[in-house]
């Protein structure tokens, strides 16, 4: 393990549990205000909300990331990467909400009940894991755009962050499926921060690993 794959992995995990812990917050002060939306207006509350969620995220995981990538493409604008990192964030948590705000019935077959048996350990993660392939894969096209005027295969960043987000996604949604209504605010602000440190463990560690075995382009 090299001191790159070290640091870059650390702050990884430090941009996801800052980022996560505050999804959890607004999320849960969301709750406490409006409960379960029902109408229009209320869901679109809640996904603003959890947009302004995605800019924390996006915002918080650029920032640790740039401090080290600049060690190794000096000549990386820090503006540049924070742009893309927090757009596709932004968008992640978009499509990641419209569905059960706007999409999914909550009646469903006149029960309220979902044909998909979520309460699986192994549906779940299985479910997780592949969410977190195709928002990883898209998560690194977008960091590709900045990433390749610096760096050569910089196409590898498409893989490493399918796998990473992989991983991360499902130690996320893991946790976030822990705490109940009842649960206090510093339950869920807790279950973010132990999902988002483990998420940002596991896509440090794999992203890391591909990090290491890019080059620099050459100046000439």
């Amino acid at each position: 393990m090299t001191t790159l794959w070290k640091k870059w992995t650390l702050n990884c995990a430090a941009g996801e549990v800052i980022g996560i812990a505050s999804a959890g917050l607004i999320a849960y002060l969301v709750n406490t205000l409006i409960g379960e939306p029902t109408n229009l207006d209320e869901k679109l509350l809640v996904l603003v909300a959890m947009l302004l969620a995605g800019f924390v995220e996006g915002g918080a995981l650029a920032w640790f990331q740039y401090r080290i990538l600049r060690t190794k493409f000096t000549s990386m604008r820090q503006k540049e990467w924070m742009f893309y990192t927090v757009l596709v964030a932004v968008l992640g948590w978009f499509w990641g909400m419209l569905p059960s705000l706007f999409l999914i019935p909550q009646q469903i077959n006149g029960q309220g009940e979902s044909n998909w048996d979520l309460s699986n350990p192994f549906l779940f993660s299985a479910m997780s894991i592949g969410m977190g392939l195709v928002l990883g894969a898209i998560f690194g096209i977008f960091q590709w755009f900045p990433l390749r005027k610096h760096a050569e295969k910089a196409y590898l960043w498409i893989i490493a962050n399918a796998l990473g987000w992989g991983l991360g996604l499902a130690w996320i949604f893991t946790f976030a499926s822990i705490p109940t209504e009842e649960s206090s605010m510093l339950f869920v602000v807790l279950m973010g921060a132990i999902g988002g440190i483990l998420a940002g463990l596991s896509l440090g560690a794999v992203t890391g690993y591909f990090l290491e075995r890019l080059t620099p382009k050459s100046a000439f």
